[in-house]
């Protein structure tokens, strides 16, 4: 994900990170560009216990947009709005910036 509050010239904008779900595995990721959800690119994954990368080619227009990004995982379980620290069962919540696009 570009960091918060970046600015970024409009045309084509990769948004890429990584996700993880111990034991489990991830299916999917979807990235939220002002509200509405897409389906990422999953390159291969080593094991269901490594990091999974993930991006999003974006066709980025003018004005100020907010990113966010879930997972799912291999039981199917998709990540919630909700959000919570990491103690004790592991951190929740869509990650969520604003860009400005230019």
């Amino acid at each position: 994900m570009p960091k918060r509050l970046s600015n970024l010239a409009a045309g084509q904008v990769t948004i890429a990170g990584v996700a993880w779900a111990q034991h489990t595995g991830i299916e999917a990721v979807e990235v939220g560009i002002d509200g509405v959800f897409h389906e990422a690119r999953l390159p291969a994954q080593d094991t269901i216990d490594t990091w999974r990368q993930w991006y999003y080619t974006w066709d980025a227009t003018p004005g100020t947009h907010v990113l966010q990004v879930r997972a799912t995982d291999k039981s199917g379980y998709t990540q919630t709005e909700l959000k919570h620290k990491a103690p004790p069962n592991g951190a929740s919540g869509y990650h969520t910036i604003h860009v400005n696009v230019a």
